[in-house]
């Protein structure tokens, strides 16, 4: 029969198996039954290269927990899930947003919580997290926006460039016809000026003939004009001269004339009265002279 030693060194050896297989089971098996943490579940949109399990979670600056476990989202795999465990008490509430941030120049990252007021619940243990906009992120857009731009900017500048190589191209055309004819006036010019030089001794004499044969007409017509008012005036008085030497006759007919218009109107208004007038009239009387 084993002796009582025995028993008691089978009893110390399973009691040293069984605190040593707890140990195992608490480190390695994830048992967590004296862990005073919550668990939270953040999903984030982008990469989150350089953040690793136990990085550091803070919030607001102040460390809380650490990173649990990092894996691709079961319902989207473009998405990052991403579990932390921080301390009971840590003041996390509904309107508090998860935010990657670099940890120095190494390229590993942390989380930093950020937000939450008192006036908002909090929240409960195993729930998400939702994610908001870091440095990181407004640096990471700021570069893409600088990016577009710079690209824009070549477009426009490739755009331009051939433009202006068309418009090179239409000036050039346009430049061509413009220099000929230039030339083509130039010549012209030339051969005008030649043309004057050689007619400008007949181009005065010209000019003078016409001059002088300008004051000739004016003499002339001064002359012509002096004999025809001259000429006008004799004229004139000669009719003048004439009025008077029949004056005594002109007015005797003037005279006759007017008394047989007044003869002419009474016998149309003694006929208009008595058309027999025209065959039973009496004799006129006498006519006086003056």
């Amino acid at each position: 029969m084993a002796s009582r030693a025995q028993h008691i060194r089978v009893g110390l050896f399973a009691t040293a198996t069984l605190i040593l297989l707890g140990v195992v089971l608490a480190v390695f098996g994830g048992l967590r039954l004296w862990d005073d943490v919550d668990r939270y579940r953040i999903v984030f949109d982008t990469s989150v290269i350089g953040l690793e399990p136990g990085a550091q979670v803070y919030l607001n600056g102040i460390k809380v927990g650490t990173v649990d476990d990092v894996d691709v989202a079961a319902s989207d795999i473009a998405k990052v899930a991403v579990v932390i465990k921080v301390k009971h008490d840590a003041p996390i509430h509904t309107d508090t947003r998860a935010i990657l941030q670099h940890a120095g120049i190494t390229g590993l990252k942390t989380i930093d919580l950020r937000g939450g007021t008192s006036a908002t619940p909090r929240l409960a243990a195993g729930a998400e997290i939702a994610t908001g906009t870091g440095s990181v992120d407004k640096l990471e857009a700021q570069a893409q926006a600088i990016v577009d731009d710079a690209a824009a900017l070549v477009r426009r500048a490739h755009q331009l460039t051939d433009h202006l190589v068309a418009v090179t191209d239409s000036v050039s055309a346009i430049a061509e016809p413009a220099t000929r004819a230039a030339n083509e006036l130039a010549a012209t010019s030339a051969a005008l000026r030649a043309t004057v030089d050689e007619n400008r001794a007949g181009l005065r004499q010209s000019i003078a003939a016409i001059r002088g044969a300008a004051t000739g007409a004016s003499e002339l017509f001064d002359g012509q004009a002096a004999q025809l008012f001259t000429s006008a005036g004799d004229v004139v008085a000669e009719l003048r001269k004439l009025l008077v030497a029949n004056e005594g006759p002109l007015r005797a007919a003037v005279f006759d004339l007017r008394q047989a218009s007044r003869s002419f109107k009474e016998l149309a208004r003694d006929v208009r009265q008595k058309p027999s007038r025209l065959l039973f009239s009496s004799t006129p009387a006498e006519r006086q002279l003056p």
